[in-house]
């Protein structure tokens, strides 16, 4: 998994710098609102601190999408690699020019920044996807009254109960009738499944929150919660 959503990323960037080249003047506000977060991400990563909006140097991060649209060149390697460097570079910069009445030399203000590695920029936008899945999924949550900490309280506790709330819940997602109750309805076929699946009103009244989530995530197909959520 790690690396398939920094794929998607670098290949939605790089035909946003394709469609810039080809004159498109807005190609890169119809990526800013997915490409700013990395970038942020980075000056984070780059500065050892939290960094965001408000930041100074999260002005750095947007003047450096604009010249790293600019100087892109192909051959350079990956474009979040390269707007990544861009990034560091206009920290430098910019740490230089804070320093520069102190006896601090560019070699010095180098080195005190970590250097970053290609493997990283998946790690970060590894990072990012997992935490914009968790906001969705908590936002879809909601449309069925279901808050994380409810979720977590009515867990089952034993290994037995819990694999066969899973597979209650893969039977919900996986069969249409099923999925279609749960997401116009926004609750659990429980007829339908005691009639047809044998299964145990009561096992399905006392878990049903903890099997609606199950079943939006396979639904949904939220990446990162699935391998938590398919029965062993």
């Amino acid at each position: 998994m790690l690396g398939d959503h920094s794929t998607k990323l670098e290949n939605k960037v790089y035909r946003g710098w394709e469609e810039y080249h080809a004159g498109n003047t807005n190609a890169i506000e119809d990526i800013y609102t997915e490409l700013i977060p990395f970038c942020l991400r980075v000056c984070s990563k780059v500065c050892g601190r939290f960094i965001n909006d408000n930041d100074e140097e999260s002005s750095i991060a947007r003047l450096s999408i604009l010249e790293a649209f600019a100087s892109y060149d192909p051959n350079k390697g990956k474009i979040l690699v390269y707007l990544a460097l861009v990034i560091k570079n206009r920290i430098i910069d910019f740490k230089r020019s804070e320093k520069q009445k102190q006896s601090f030399s560019l070699w010095e203000i180098e080195a005190s920044l970590p250097i970053i590695q290609d493997s990283q920029i998946d790690d970060i936008v590894d990072e990012l996807a997992r935490k914009q899945e968790i906001d969705s999924f908590r936002l879809l949550l909601e449309a069925y009254n279901i808050s994380f900490s409810e979720l977590a309280r009515c867990s089952p506790r034993h290994t037995k109960t819990r694999e066969a709330t899973k597979r209650i819940a893969l039977k919900i997602a996986s069969e249409p009738q099923y999925q279609s109750h749960l997401l116009e309805k926004k609750q659990l076929p429980l007829k339908l499944l005691e009639e047809r699946e044998m299964v145990s009103r009561k096992l399905v009244d006392r878990y049903r929150r903890y099997i609606i989530a199950n079943a939006l995530i396979i639904i949904y197909d939220f990446s990162y919660l699935k391998p938590y959520v398919l029965p062993c």
